[in-house]
């Protein structure tokens, strides 16, 4: 019988086992990952408001249990890949005939001065550690969260549901979600959060943290002083690759473990998937820092796929920026380039509008308008990119946007999409975003 060993537990991992349980035969699983409970990942920041109890976060282990997966809980501290085993800290041994490394990734904190102080958190992927922070939050009166991407966005907006507490955001760009959105689209999102009383700083960064034993406040590049008993930075992630250095696994120039078409590492009975592995740009073919729930999943699908002998690729390799977050209520998401990134890359751009009520007719109870914006390139009006603003039903529209993309979809493609509607469900047939889309960029160029 195949032994498998997989060090991690995250969504890379599970998407793997999930999927080789349903296509691989006569395989012994072992996982071996540092905590005992994991959370949901995307659903941590809904920890500290939405859920009454973070635990209601856990990521369940039940069908790695029912596939009799032998879990350790401990952490992988060797590998050898001549003998092929892993020794643990414990220092148990366990051989492999392939071995999949789902190590993930850490949290960016950079040097600051007084990062050392109490009351200065980074978001780990530990259960354990959420409930430890939700209640330093709960004490918290002054909150400042380093970042205005997702995560802190969406920290931001939950923490208001604790109330009396005041709550500054501090973004180094322009604007938050800058990365995802257009300009116009961030500012609404900044205004949202504002409309909850939460302080936006954009265009300055962290220049220190003051305070004797615990943090007080918050030094910014300009000089600005916040106070804070309670700091969360929440700026990115960088890849997990100890293990990968220690063994000399190959690594691309953002210093993740090198994969090739089939999540096979430089030793080709490792694989490696998820944030720790790296990745390819769909639109440029060079590598890419986006790292997703989603996009580990599908890493871990395609490792499923290829642990035989007949090796069977993904169909499509690359991966686009796809996206979709919830503030105060309003959806926004994004699939493939903003109209900067298009430009950068050497695309000339047509840009549509559209909106469309969400239910027709639009008197319907309930209805929200819908509002995008689309990006074709000019030579032949394949989609680029398009984000959304409107109810929950965007977070599917972008999905769809993003199988649109990653099958060079074009303009024509999208006027002549089939589709249903229902009256509750979907704007009318002769009102549909991505038709409205196709026939405005057709008709522009």
């Amino acid at each position: 019988m195949k032994k498998v060993v997989v060090i991690g537990g995250g969504v890379g991992a599970k998407g793997f086992l999930n999927a080789s349980f349903a296509m691989n035969d006569d395989i012994e699983y072992t996982l071996i990952r540092s905590n005992e409970r994991g959370p949901v990942p995307c659903g941590i920041p809904y920890a500290f408001g939405t859920l009454d109890d973070p635990n209601e976060n856990l990521s369940t282990d039940k069908n790695l249990l029912d596939n009799n997966v032998k879990m350790v809980i401990d952490d992988a501290v060797e590998i050898d890949p001549e003998t092929k085993h892993v020794k643990t800290k414990s220092g148990k041994v366990f051989d492999y005939d392939n071995l999949i490394l789902a190590t993930g990734s850490h949290p960016v904190f950079p040097p600051f001065p007084g990062r050392e102080l109490r009351g200065i958190h980074v978001i780990e992927k530990d259960l354990d550690k959420v409930v430890e922070l939700k209640k330093e939050i709960e004490k918290a009166k002054s909150v400042v969260i380093v970042g205005g991407g997702f995560i802190g966005i969406e920290l931001a907006d939950e923490i208001t549901k604790m109330g009396n507490k005041s709550i500054t955001l501090v973004e180094l760009a322009d604007h938050c979600l800058s990365v995802a959105f257009e300009p116009h689209i961030s500012i609404e999102i900044e205004d949202v959060l504002k409309s909850h009383n939460i302080n936006i700083i954009t265009g300055v960064g962290v220049e220190s943290f003051e305070g004797k034993e615990s943090v007080e406040r918050v030094k910014l590049g300009d000089g600005q002083l916040i106070d804070a008993d309670l700091v969360i930075v929440a700026i990115g992630a960088y890849p997990n690759v100890d293990l990968a250095k220690m063994i000399d696994l190959d690594l691309d120039d953002r210093k993740a473990i090198k994969v090739n078409e089939f999540q096979q590492t430089s030793d080709e009975d490792i694989f490696a998937i998820g944030d720790c592995a790296s990745k390819i740009d769909i639109f440029t073919n060079k590598t890419s820092n986006i790292r997703l729930a989603s996009v580990a999943a599908k890493e871990g699908r395609n490792a499923a796929l290829n642990l035989g002998d007949q090796k069977k690729p993904l169909s499509v390799i690359g991966i686009m920026n796809l996206f979709s977050t919830s503030v105060g209520g309003k959806y926004f998401a994004a699939a493939g380039m903003t109209k900067a990134q298009c430009l950068n890359e050497g695309f000339e751009v047509v840009e549509v509008e559209v909106s469309a009520p969400n239910h027709h007719p639009g008197t319907l109870p309930g209805t929200i308008v819908t509002r995008s914006v689309f990006f074709f390139d000019s030579a032949d009006l394949k989609l680029l990119g398009a984000q959304l603003i409107g109810d929950k039903e965007v977070a599917e529209v972008v999905n769809t946007l993003g199988i649109a993309i990653q099958n060079n979809v074009g303009a024509m493609d999208l006027y002549s999409y089939n589709y249903g509607t229902h009256p509750l469900g979907t704007a009318s047939p002769n009102h549909y975003i991505l038709h409205q889309a196709g026939l405005k960029a057709i008709t522009a160029k």
